[in-house]
């Protein structure tokens, strides 16, 4: 698209402003340059230059962890990347980025573009930007208030995809694997790991999308994800081409499979989602067009960013600090799952509750009741500390997924945690924290692991 003066004026006034923060304020307000420049120029996404290769990461759950992995793996084999690790993964966070790397002409000179895209603002950017390829994470329910239900993110990006774009999608979730049937597309997928049977509270898929009967699962992952066959037609998970065979979590390996051969990969995180995350990541970059040394090589040394975990040891104890989505039910429960299979007696904080509530209107508590709290009713958790505004509705939930009143703690503010914490008996001590909770969990890991 030709440039205009008013692109021009946009691309001058909000580079200024981009400096201007990067000097003074440093990571904050990084969406403001891009949300002046779409407000004086409405088609600036669509006249900037970016790179012949757009790569779109998108998704319920996953897609930042995925995101990062994909541009480290390119940058680590000496391929420019953009990336919006930075800003927000709407439009203005990624005008922000674009903003800040090209050039006064509005070209960007990176050989690719690596973009999180959040699926409920994908039609703000699919029609200006079109992606090479796009990878879906998969499909759930999410903050209601937000996204209303799965079928209704599945309606937004599948009516915003370009017909271009080929896509990667996870074959074991049947809400995503749907998206766009006349695009090209690569499937990913994960094989059976144990006969455990998962009862989840939520289910977001159990009828066929095609006759409406009941679907059956031959085996779960977790909540819908897994393999499922129509009990009266012929609809049934598609097949991977990227396949996750032959886990050694003892060893922290993994096995995917790719046109009937195998290849061994280093787990980055033993967690099952974190596991699909990689499998993910390894679909696109092959497709993208990089050797399975190449991919191993950019891999090598990589761990998951201490906003999402970490883990410090103070004497016998170790503390660890896991970030858990509020209004989240499916990324709250599967970190519940984690950490509840741990081994040695455990006191668990829990701030998955809104650390912004009173900022920004009252938060909806019915995620509580989707999310998984009984899988903490185990006689290893020795205490459970409830802190927030909605302390008192957790604790609620809490009590009828059955555990014991006893263990549970409530503390309406976040001040002096640590002095409510029992050391005798306990192994470790777990702080699950919400998007906004990262710097009250870092500033309590410290003060627990004394550091």
């Amino acid at each position: 698209m030709k440039k205009t003066f008013r692109f021009y004026l946009a691309l001058f006034i909000s580079k200024i402003i981009s400096y201007i923060i990067k000097l003074f304020f440093k990571d904050r307000g990084t969406h403001l340059p891009g949300a002046i420049a779409i407000k004086i120029c409405n088609k600036f996404l669509s006249m900037v230059k970016v790179p012949n290769t757009v790569i779109a990461v998108t998704g319920t759950n996953g897609k930042t962890s995925t995101s990062n992995l994909i541009k480290e793996v390119l940058v680590k084999n000496n391929i420019s990347v953009i990336n919006n690790s930075k800003g927000s993964n709407m439009a203005p966070g990624i005008a922000s980025c674009i903003i800040e790397k090209c050039n006064l002409k509005g070209e960007v000179k990176e050989d690719v573009a690596v973009f999180e895209v959040d699926e409920r603002g994908s039609f703000q950017i699919y029609k200006h930007i079109k992606p090479t390829y796009l990878i879906c994470t998969n499909l759930f329910r999410d903050s209601i208030k937000r996204n209303g239900h799965s079928e209704f993110i599945f309606n937004m990006l599948n009516n915003n995809i370009p017909k271009s774009t080929k896509l990667i999608l996870n074959a074991d979730d049947l809400i995503s694997n749907r998206l766009s049937i006349e695009n090209e597309r690569i499937y990913f997928s994960l094989n059976k790991i144990s006969d455990d049977v998962k009862n989840n509270i939520v289910r977001d898929i159990n009828v066929c999308p095609l006759c409406k009967s009941k679907l059956e699962f031959d085996y779960v992952h977790y909540h819908h994800i897994g393999y499922a066959h129509c009990t009266k037609c012929s609809f049934k998970s598609p097949k991977g081409d990227f396949i996750g065979t032959d886990i050694d979590f003892k060893n922290k390996k993994i096995f995917i499979k790719e046109n009937k051969e195998k290849y061994e990969y280093k787990m980055i995180s033993d967690s099952i989602y974190n596991l699909y995350n990689l499998i993910g990541t390894v679909a696109v970059l092959r497709t993208y067009g990089l050797s399975h040394k190449q991919i191993n090589n950019g891999l090598e040394g990589l761990k998951l960013k201490a906003t999402r975990y970490d883990s410090i040891k103070n004497n016998d104890i170790e503390v660890l600090s896991m970030l858990s989505k509020n209004q989240n039910p499916i990324s709250t429960s599967l970190t519940i799952d984690y950490i509840s299979n741990l081994k040695g007696n455990k006191s668990i904080i829990l701030l998955v509750t809104d650390t912004k509530d009173k900022h920004h209107g009252s938060e909806d508590i019915s995620w509580l009741y989707d999310t998984d709290f009984e899988l903490l009713n185990k006689k290893d958790i020795k205490q459970i500390i409830v802190c927030g505004n909605r302390c008192y509705d957790l604790s609620v939930r809490l009590k009828l997924a059955g555990i014991n009143e006893n263990i549970i703690l409530t503390k309406e503010d976040y001040n002096d945690i640590e002095t409510l914490i029992i050391k005798d008996n306990i192994d470790k001590v777990i702080i699950l924290y919400e998007l906004y909770g990262y710097d009250i969990a870092s500033q309590l890991k410290k003060k627990v692991a004394g550091v």
